[in-house]
């Protein structure tokens, strides 16, 4: 399969999954969310694959959920909102349940959505330059996963 926000290789039995969007710190958006669920596919079904790696591209390893693009398509109500939640919530646990270990490479931002994704994985790594947070909660959005 072929991706346009995210790069997918595998080397030495380990699958690396590059969320690249550098240009917008790794947004999650729901194409990105739907590539990475194809190469979760991709990375679960190849028997050579023995682990799985999560980083960024560039300076960052995400600003968590696209909240631009969510406001440029104007959800409105519980059946609009109800799906794409559903997928942010569904892409991260795919981490958590994969039967593959996985590790977040993190090197710095790691947030909101991006903090559930790295927190879902078995392992993280990060650099020193790296650093967490949920700052959905200064305005009042609530987080999806919960962990």
């Amino acid at each position: 399969m072929t991706y346009s926000k995210i790069l997918y290789e595998t080397l030495h039995g380990v699958a690396r999954i590059t969320l690249n969007r550098p240009e917008r710190t790794n947004a999650l958006d729901q194409e990105m969310l739907g590539e990475i669920n194809a190469a979760m596919d991709e990375a679960e079904a190849d028997a050579e694959v023995k682990a799985v790696i999560v980083r960024g591209a560039g300076n960052a390893f995400s600003s968590g959920f696209d909240l631009k693009a969510q406001m440029e398509a104007r959800p409105a109500g519980v059946d609009a909102w109800r799906p794409l939640l559903r997928k942010d919530f569904d892409t991260v646990m795919r981490f958590w349940h994969c039967p593959k270990p996985t590790i977040a490479a993190v090197r710095g931002p790691c947030l909101a959505g991006a903090c559930e994704l790295a927190l879902a994985c078995d392992i993280i790594i990060a650099s020193e330059d790296a650093f967490f947070g949920e700052p959905e909660l200064k305005i009042g959005a609530g987080i999806v996963v919960m962990l």
